[in-house]
């Protein structure tokens, strides 16, 4: 399977999400059987600033590739000069620009969503990008921007005519942020009114909404919100696709993940704020668990790596805590 130039493995991606998808967990879901990540979404003008959380922000490991590093903005020349400088100091296997982010601080700056609603200076942007990179250039965008101007087709092919390589498509209008259901329909759009490759994302949660979206034409998947605390979906869509066993998932499969991306951000940040990060984190992987309530209120409170194994070696010992 192939993304331009692009191996794939299989056709489950890992989505950019902010906050999320820091190095630790990128590395965690290649592990767990993502064909493919992307950092989270990074401010080009953070870069052109030097602004030093934002360069952290770009570093990649020689054990993430596949890897794409998705850029934010609203001007062309800044978003070039941004790229410019990511790939003088990183090796991504291809530059994602997001235009589909919804979030108001994001808008407000022309950026993200916000471009969808000028399907010409999405053109520019991607063509400066595509005629001065020896890298492929994607684009993530939405349906639209509310649902009175559905034109993510039109996107699409302006993105298409400037040399992209591939798009990425959320079947969900800005309006809709992240309510309601994905609008299959919009996707469908978009992959019968361009050549390249597309990429679908929206609600995949398992392999039956995954083999939705695959009937549309898509030649791979997006996941998002589905992957937070549960890794093992990756795992689990490889063996379905390939007609394999489901492995089990298990109790003491969950408290070590919690401990692994626990020491992974350490290897990063620093201790109070891996704990911070990971205080959302554990919550989400215990629900994977049954009667973790009093235990979701502790971690929620973590200072220390040894606070956060506590509570993972009492959750281990409690008998009447199982797996889901």
């Amino acid at each position: 399977m192939k993304l331009g130039n692009i191996e794939l493995k299989s056709p489950f991606i890992l989505a950019p999400m902010a906050g999320v998808t820091d190095q630790a967990y990128r590395k965690i879901a290649l592990k767990m059987g993502a064909s493919l990540v992307i950092t989270d979404m990074i401010s080009d003008k953070g870069l052109l600033f030097e602004n030093k959380k934002t360069l952290d922000m770009i570093k990649i490991d020689d054990d993430e590739h596949p890897i794409g590093l998705q850029l934010f903005g609203s001007e062309p020349d800044t978003l070039l000069a941004a790229s410019k400088l990511v790939l003088k100091h990183e090796k991504p296997d291809f530059i994602d620009l997001n235009m589909g982010c919804p979030m108001k601080k994001i808008v407000a700056n022309g950026s993200g969503s916000a471009l969808l609603k000028d399907p010409d200076k999405i053109y520019s942007i991607v063509r400066i990008l595509t005629d001065n990179l020896d890298i492929p250039i994607s684009c993530k965008i939405r349906s639209g921007w509310d649902h009175n101007s559905i034109n993510c087709d039109k996107v699409a092919k302006m993105i298409e005519k400037a040399g992209g390589s591939f798009i990425t498509i959320h079947g969900r209008c800005r309006s809709d942020f992240y309510t309601g259901s994905v609008n299959l329909d919009h996707i469908k759009m978009v992959r019968n009114s361009v050549n390249i490759p597309v990429i679908g994302n929206g609600d995949i949660i398992d392999y039956s909404s995954y083999l939705r979206m695959k009937e549309l034409g898509v030649d791979a998947v997006m996941i998002g919100r589905a992957a937070l605390g549960n890794p093992w979906i990756f795992r689990m869509l490889n063996e379905e696709l390939n007609h394999q066993m489901i492995t089990p998932l298990t109790k003491d499969e969950v408290l070590d993940m919690i401990l692994l991306h626990a020491s992974s951000l350490m290897k990063i940040k620093n201790e109070s704020t891996s704990m911070i990060e990971m205080r959302t984190h554990g919550g989400w992987y215990l629900k994977q668990l049954m009667n973790t309530k009093p235990y979701k209120v502790l971690i929620t409170k973590v200072t220390t790596y040894q606070e956060l194994l506590n509570i993972v070696n009492e959750i281990r010992s409690n008998p009447k805590i199982y797996i889901k």
